[in-house]
């Protein structure tokens, strides 16, 4: 008979930085663990969805930077939405 040990494994979020401009509520390079905002940056994300796209993980925070002023690249996409729908509520 053969016994399976139970491991613990211990599963960590990794950080997330958000790379946007900053916005009542939300500075750049704010630093969360991914998946878990606080209230007031829960709030933000259903009135700006284009905030989670600017949601990166730190390790890739370097190019991502570069990555925001290519046009047609996802994270200069989620850039221009998210000015353009908060200079709309403005």
């Amino acid at each position: 008979m053969t016994s399976k040990k139970k491991t613990a494994v211990q599963t960590t979020q990794p950080k997330v930085i958000y790379i946007g401009p900053s916005i009542r509520g939300l500075n750049s390079y704010s630093v969360f663990k991914k998946g878990e905002y606080p209230l007031p940056v829960s709030e933000l994300i259903k009135k700006f969805p284009n905030i989670t796209g600017l949601m990166i993980p730190i390790s890739e925070l370097q190019e991502a930077r570069k990555d925001l002023t290519k046009k047609g690249h996802i994270l200069n996409y989620h850039l221009t939405q998210l000015k353009t729908l908060k200079n709309k509520q403005e």
